[in-house]
């Protein structure tokens, strides 16, 4: 228990060095062109890579991207899937006004998505970050970053997503764009989704084709008959030859 007490602490030590970068990153975002947020060939060979990647269960990640490993952000994706969806999100960002993020975890994508609406149109008001754990580094230097600049209401929930504190958070603020990243089980995530769906425009499920996540791959493939009838779902799925497996997988529904 010790060690994993310590090794958290570390962990929390390092993104603490590493703060500093979500100025620059919100800086880089920012100054990519209109054509460059649409360019998915330019995102994941250049923008993504040098925003910095996880370094976490490498098993699961291209070799060829080690270069890219452990540094800035820490995205936990796939360049050759999160650029066509970043890329999507550019072309749907507009009357987005909040955005919430359930297993906001570091916060790496919740800083990108986050200054990605506010450079493609979107009208954001609100940002709301949910996880059980506490704000860590990257989020309260975004945090801090946000609130400087009185526009977007920037909120962090350190609980479940089943807390009856959340559900009615979310029955407050009524987030139009959600993305569920959070419990992995086949209940907590249908029940996230079920948390969110009478109010979100955009609902964006993670690990929707991964052989490390079976349930939320199930649940993937179950939504997107069930909601058919409301949704229009789009995919973003590519793997990378070098891995062994496929991993990860997001899937987005804009609601018609």
């Amino acid at each position: 228990m010790l060690n994993a007490q310590q090794a958290q602490a570390d962990r929390y030590q390092r993104f603490a060095d590493l703060a500093p970068f979500v100025r620059e990153a919100i800086d880089t975002i920012g100054a990519l062109t209109p054509a460059q947020r649409l360019d998915a060939d330019f995102l994941e060979r250049e923008f993504i890579p040098a925003l910095g990647l996880n370094d976490e269960l490498l098993h699961e990640q291209p070799p060829e991207l080690a270069p890219n490993f452990g540094k800035g952000l820490h995205l936990w994706q796939y360049p050759n899937q999160l650029a066509p969806y970043l890329a999507w999100l550019a072309r749907n960002a507009s009357g987005v006004s909040s955005y919430m993020e359930i297993g906001c975890r570091w916060g790496g994508m919740f800083i990108l998505v986050t200054e990605w609406l506010r450079n493609s149109g979107a009208d954001l008001k609100t940002v709301i970050a949910l996880d059980p754990i506490a704000p860590t580094p990257f989020i309260s230097a975004y945090f801090d970053l946000l609130q400087q600049q009185a526009a977007i209401e920037p909120i962090y929930m350190q609980d479940f997503s089943t807390s009856p504190l959340v559900g009615a958070h979310v029955d407050r603020l009524k987030p139009d764009f959600v993305f569920i990243d959070g419990d992995h089980s086949l209940r907590g995530a249908l029940q996230d989704h079920l948390l969110v769906r009478s109010h979100a425009r955009i609902i964006v499920h993670h690990d929707i084709h991964s052989q490390a996540c079976p349930d939320t791959t199930l649940l993937w493939k179950a939504l997107k008959q069930f909601e058919a009838p409301s949704f229009d779902t789009f995919e973003f799925t590519s793997q990378y030859p070098s891995v062994n497996g496929s991993f990860l997988g997001i899937g987005a529904m804009k609601r018609r």
